[in-house]
């Protein structure tokens, strides 16, 4: 059996072993390669020792910094590792996982490097691939509209992007991986950014442990809230299989705003159905009566032709007269009532003196038959139909001089003022009053009090009116129901209107 022999061991590991073994001496002169290395850098024997080193980088940059790395090292004996672009003989590169040993004698002068190379161009480029993605993700989250963030098992933020830092709001500059959830919540809450969860309230406690129930243990349902400045916010927690909640928020405050919109608009619309159906009915009723009336009278009028008596035609034909004027007003009033719009498109700066004056001057002759006196304060501008408003001005005061007391002369006192952009118009009489039962009736179209129209005539559509009309200006009218002393209107009209109407 032949003795063992160890320089052959060695030489067949080094011929054999899979990855580039390349050894340099002191001046940087390749003095021996295996296979692999020839292989790999596409060199014959002949072609590659004696070669500096130079050869195997694929530029300057690259040999340099491993130079400085040769340098900066400090155990010399200490297997080293480093990364490196290298190039073959066909110029074509590759990265390379170099691992060098130093050969000493026994002075502990190095002899020689042994280089190990190690191609990972693969892995290289699946970093670069894992990077670029990752790059690719970040960047899209810090795109996104939405904030979105993720916490560990422990309630910590892990990461979150550009958005989610703005819908924090106060809690923003706060925000670092680490802070808990609750943390945020809280600080969120000091700096008032959510309504409903004032400092210091009970209300508010309640709501921050609401909002931290359903973080912790959170349902499938998102959520609305209140935040910011009058704000709406859609948030959503999910728990993850590894035990991490992934939040996402979105601002809906258009669409939430679009849906309080249509809200109000469907009760509005419930409300007019309801004021439609009393206007029918109360409209049924009124034109029936005189309806009736002229049927009556005209029946008793044939009866009495029939039967040739004409003691009570003339009576009954007047009568029947009465009726159809009843009826004419009944009809003019209900035209009155419904050409006035809901929403005025045209209108102009109004003053409210000028628009009392005129209207003094159309009820002039009313004004004489009652000896009616004035007491006309200053009265403010206002945005409006001028037509409108006078028409506004001249049912109230003409309620007033209508409705007034017979013991007493009567006063009629109008004045104004305006507040926070409101324009109020009030007109007071010492007039019989309004039972303050019916405050609300009275706007109602044909509602009379005085049943009797021999005492106080009309059709009883003068204060709907009224309140059509301010409406129609965004306004408001109301009876005074504290005012003892006669009856008192109050109107209240935006001092300028709305564009959109």
């Amino acid at each position: 059996m032949a003795a063992f022999n160890e320089d052959l061991v060695f030489k067949a590991l080094y011929e054999t072993f899979p990855d580039p073994v390349i050894i340099i001496d002191a001046e940087r002169v390749i003095r021996s390669a295996n296979n692999a290395a020839l292989r790999q850098f596409g060199y014959s024997s002949e072609e590659f020792i004696d070669r500096s080193v130079r050869l195997i980088y694929a530029n300057d940059a690259e040999y340099e910094k491993r130079l400085r790395n040769r340098a900066a090292r400090v155990d010399e004996t200490a297997a080293r590792t480093s990364n490196y672009l290298y190039v073959r003989r066909d110029g074509s590169t590759f990265s390379g996982h170099l691992r060098t040993t130093p050969l000493l004698d026994d002075q502990g002068e190095e002899l020689a490097l042994i280089g190990i190379i190690r191609d990972v161009s693969d892995f290289t480029e699946a970093v670069g691939e894992r990077q670029k993605a990752s790059d690719m993700l970040n960047a899209a989250l810090e795109a996104m509209p939405e904030g979105f963030a993720i916490f560990d098992r422990q309630e910590r933020l892990v990461v979150y992007n550009r958005a989610y830092h703005a819908i924090c709001g106060p809690a923003g500059a706060a925000l670092k991986p680490g802070i808990t959830a609750e943390e945020i919540l809280l600080l969120a809450r000091q700096g008032g950014h959510y309504p409903d969860a004032l400092p210091g309230t009970r209300e508010g406690d309640e709501w921050i442990a609401s909002r931290l129930r359903d973080f912790r243990h959170p349902d499938g349902r998102p959520r609305i809230y209140r935040y910011a400045d009058d704000r709406w916010l859609r948030v959503e927690n999910i728990k993850a299989k590894d035990g991490n909640t992934v939040v996402a928020r979105v601002d809906v405050t258009d669409l939430k705003r679009a849906e309080l919109a249509l809200e109000r608009q469907r009760q509005e619309l419930e409300h007019k159905n309801e004021a439609l159906d009393q206007f029918t009915a109360t409209v049924s009723h009124d034109l029936k009566a005189p309806l009736r009336h002229i049927s009556m009278f005209s029946e008793m009028i044939e009866d009495d032709l029939a039967a040739g008596s004409q003691a009570e035609l003339a009576e009954n034909a007047r009568h029947l007269r009465d009726s159809v004027k009843r009826m004419n007003r009944v009809i003019d009033s209900l035209l009155d009532y419904a050409q006035i719009a809901h929403r005025i498109t045209h209108w102009t700066e109004v003053r409210l003196t000028d628009i009392v004056a005129e209207t003094l001057t159309i009820l002039a002759g009313d004004i004489q038959d009652a000896q009616a006196t004035f007491e006309v304060g200053d009265l403010p501008e206002v945005e409006g139909d001028p037509e409108l408003l006078r028409r506004l001005v001249q049912n109230l005061i003409g309620n007033a001089i209508k409705y007034r007391h017979t013991d007493r002369q009567p006063v009629i006192r109008i004045h104004g003022g305006v507040a926070d952009q409101i324009v109020e118009l009030v007109v007071e009489d010492n007039g019989i009053g309004i039972d303050p039962r019916f405050s609300t009736r009275i706007f109602d179209v044909f509602q009379r009090l005085h049943k009797d129209e021999t005492v106080y005539g009309g059709t009883g559509i003068g204060l709907a009116l009224a309140k059509r009309i301010a409406e129609s200006h965004d306004g408001s009218i109301r009876l005074d129901t504290t005012f003892r002393e006669g009856a008192r209107f109050i109107v209240l009209l935006p001092r300028r209107l709305r564009k959109a109407n």
